[in-house]
């Protein structure tokens, strides 16, 4: 079978001289005269299969970047609280375990001090008292700060999110810009008169 002919266009001149299309059919015969100007309009409002697919891809690899990056924000925003969370537990747990060991520190000193003279052992409970007044501040000054790693912990989330919710909307404008570059930049491959 031979191939089909295709319908041409062939370029003209009126007799002021403007620029005229003669649409021919498959046989060479003359269907229809157009203006140039016309008919490169229409010609640019039509997209060939090649540009729509230029296009679809640049669309399709932006999309797939938004889709990562909204992947990793909500990796982090989930990997952040149990992060802050882990030091705040270990730091009640310190806080808990110090009262203990001084204790036992303390027992240990007051069985040598029996052991001890008289003016040894009033240096000890003298030092006892400073060292259970010691423990006393260190548990407030740990509470405190399990308190702070709390605030931070919430002040953290929160900021988190707020950035994300930015890195969203600025994900979504470059998408935008992408898209709005690659029509641009077909348009300006398009060929057509001069301006």
């Amino acid at each position: 079978m031979a191939a089909k002919k295709k319908a041409r266009r062939t370029t003209h001149r009126s007799s002021k001289g403007t620029q005229l299309y003669a649409v021919r059919d498959a046989k060479g015969r003359i269907k229809d005269i157009q203006s140039y100007k016309r008919a490169h309009g229409a010609d640019i409002k039509r997209s060939s299969k090649a540009e729509g697919a230029k296009k679809a891809k640049t669309k399709a690899k932006a999309k797939v970047k938004v889709t990562k990056a909204k992947v990793a924000i909500r990796k982090a925003v989930k990997k952040a609280p149990s992060r802050t969370q882990k030091r705040v537990a270990a730091v009640r747990a310190a806080v808990r375990k110090a009262p203990a060991k001084a204790r036992a520190v303390v027992k240990k000193a007051v069985r040598d001090v029996k052991k001890m003279p008289p003016k040894a052992q009033k240096a000890v409970v003298k030092a006892e008292k400073q060292v259970g007044k010691a423990v006393a501040s260190i548990k407030k000054q740990a509470t405190a700060t399990a308190k702070q790693a709390e605030s931070v912990v919430s002040k953290a989330q929160d900021s988190v999110e707020k950035t994300t919710i930015s890195v969203m909307d600025q994900a979504k404008d470059l998408f935008q810009k992408a898209s709005d570059a690659v029509e641009s930049a077909v348009e300006s491959v398009m060929p057509g008169p001069a301006k």
